[in-house]
């Protein structure tokens, strides 16, 4: 199965050996947009609202049922995440995969809405 990953699950970030083992697509953008914030700033939350927001830019991998098995306790799913398909871009082709969403419900109108998580310099000057 494929897994997007647009968070701490991506390559240099702390998450990411969870998906040892896991074979590297390529990089992808979402083809939809969808909302995407920092609230915590250590992870973003993705929303499950297509059409709003940005398009998302993150890592697309093949993964077997063992790392998604890991995965899903990471994440706390179904609880704090849920999973649903979405599509993707990578290159000039379509890609089905799976990716999570925050099941808290966010109102975002107010916050600022990201195309991309990237490492706050300040935050994780202390895990490097």
């Amino acid at each position: 199965m494929t897994l997007f990953v647009y968070g701490t699950l991506k390559k240099s970030f702390e998450n990411h050996h969870f998906l040892d083992g896991a074979k590297f697509i390529g990089n992808a953008t979402t083809k939809e947009k969808y909302p995407m914030v920092n609230v915590v700033k250590a992870y973003p939350y993705l929303i499950n609202q297509k059409g709003q927001g940005k398009i998302i830019k993150g890592e697309a991998y093949q993964i077997d049922e063992k790392i998604l098995s890991h995965l899903d306790m990471l994440e706390g799913y179904p609880e704090h995440y849920d999973r649903d398909e979405i599509t993707l871009m990578l290159e000039d082709k379509e890609l089905q995969a799976m990716t999570y969403f925050v099941n808290q419900k966010i109102d975002f109108k107010n916050l600022e809405l990201l195309e991309e998580f990237v490492k706050d310099e300040f935050y994780y000057m202390d895990f490097e």
